[in-house]
């Protein structure tokens, strides 16, 4: 057996950092990343390690705008920070606040190592011309340094890995490129009037801008909720079912959104994202209906098929029914909701359960590409493609909060409802510390001289080991 040649380049990639909120008015307040000298010490572990050649890639979320109030209107929040001045000032904000990470990054370049960072749908902000210096200038103050940062949707290449965030193909997170490559373009030349934004943010954005982090002042759990889409979406409408126009409204951005998008797809011939739907928000939330192994269980024990129509009767009742409805009836049909969309190996890294993202990855695994590396879901993953391709996700530094399996075990019927009504009682307290996660992920890639990924695979910090 011929010898394993040495490797010329180690790299490292981690995402969704979520650096950002303010800690108060609790001790968590606004952030959901709240273990910052972990990921220092991560930063500063790579920055001193006895490989000759190391790349650290940031894929997206590096900072998260959305938790930072507005500038102009401090008890509001927007989905998108515009003038450019106001972005630069939160991002400066989020430094200073985040300065043992901001440190550990200006060491690691100042230390000759190469930083790549790529923006998610959390810090679109971090594309604008003035933001992106401020983002320089902030990581190499000294000068000149081995620093990218990859603009305009592009992927990164670095060998035979692609990187990208992964929110191009989430229907509630899809950033119109062309609409923010237009603005860049005026900003770059001072041609756009401050207040003038002609920018559609995401839908996801504007659920997070307008009704999230509302009602996060109440519940400060509801962001930390994973599966996202799947769970948060009960949650909020059992805890707070007058903001159904809220959640409504966003649903109708997302129709616009997927438009857009189908206009894009026919101009442009591009595969920008993933197929449009038929109904906004229904539909954003039926694929993964659908793939649940959702069933309820007879008198007799035995097992029943039930139809996607049943599967989403906790979830209409929830949208569409009485008002009035006692807390005990909401807590029944967020019971019902929450089966319906648990995916039993969300969190197991060899399962992809979201196949958007597994189906993405297959497309884009081929000639020279070998690796796919997604962020965005949080959700860490190591999937063996064909023709021996791999996909990635390299997961999140920010805490989760996965719900409880027994509570969604499909086969108690009813009898979880004191434990989901204790569950509940402990969100709202602010009391979950019990439930709360923190497992921060990264993939590392060993590659030949020639680009070749000579070893891979997906790590967990705390202990240095695949899982």
């Amino acid at each position: 057996m011929p010898p394993v040649p040495d490797p010329a380049k180690t790299i490292y990639v981690i995402s969704d950092l979520h650096l950002g909120g303010a800690p108060e008015p609790s001790p968590r307040g606004f952030r959901i990343c709240t273990q910052e000298q972990h990921l220092a010490n991560f930063i500063t572990a790579i920055t001193q390690s006895a490989d000759a050649a190391v790349e650290l890639v940031i894929n997206g979320d590096s900072v998260d705008f959305l938790a930072e109030r507005s500038i102009d209107s401090p008890h509001r929040w927007k989905p998108f920070h515009f003038p450019e001045a106001h972005a630069v000032e939160l991002l400066d904000r989020i430094v200073a606040r985040s300065s043992v990470v901001f440190n550990a990054l200006k060491a690691f370049v100042r230390a000759g190592r190469r930083l790549v960072i790529l923006p998610g749908n959390h810090d679109v902000e971090l594309n604008l011309p003035a933001v992106r210096a401020r983002l320089r200038h902030h990581l190499t103050p000294a000068g000149p340094a081995d620093y990218e940062f990859i603009t305009h949707g592009e992927a990164y290449r670095v060998g035979d890995v692609l990187i990208e965030h992964g929110n191009r193909i989430d229907d509630m997170n899809f950033v119109d490129q062309n609409e923010l490559r237009i603005l860049c373009g005026h900003l770059s030349r001072g041609e756009t009037a401050p207040g003038k934004l002609a920018f559609h943010p995401p839908p996801g954005s504007k659920l997070v801008a307008e009704l999230i982090n509302d009602i996060k002042q109440t519940y400060s759990f509801i962001d930390l909720l994973k599966p996202e889409k799947e769970a948060a979406f009960p949650v909020l409408l059992a805890l707070e079912p007058g903001r159904r126009g809220d959640l409504l409204r966003v649903a109708e951005a997302l129709a616009e959104s997927k438009a857009r998008r189908t206009i894009q797809r026919a101009v442009h011939k591009t595969n920008i994202g993933a197929a449009p739907a038929r109904n906004a928000l229904e539909q954003s939330l039926l694929r993964t209906v659908k793939r649940a192994n959702f069933a309820v269980y007879d008198d007799s024990g035995a097992k029943k098929l039930v139809s996607t129509r049943s599967k989403l009767r906790g979830f209409a009742s929830l949208l569409f029914g009485e008002r009035d409805k006692t807390w005990e009836q909401r807590q029944k049909d967020l019971l019902d909701a929450l089966r319906a969309f648990h995916e039993q190996d969300a969190f197991d890294p060899a399962v992809e359960t979201d196949v958007i993202y597994s189906d993405e990855a297959k497309r884009l695994a081929k000639g020279t590409i070998r690796h796919v590396v997604f962020g965005h879901t949080h959700l860490a993953k190591n999937v063996a493609l064909p023709g021996g391709c791999f996909y990635f996700n390299s997961g999140t530094w920010a805490d989760l909060l996965p719900l409880p399996s027994a509570i969604l075990d499909k086969t108690r019927e009813y009898a979880p409802l004191a434990e989901l009504e204790q569950l509940m009682k402990n969100l709202v307290s602010q009391n979950y510390k019990d439930y709360q996660l923190f497992h921060p992920t990264y993939v590392r890639f060993q590659q030949h001289e020639s680009g070749r990924s000579l070893s891979h695979e997906l790590c967990n910090y705390k202990w240095e080991s695949p899982v």
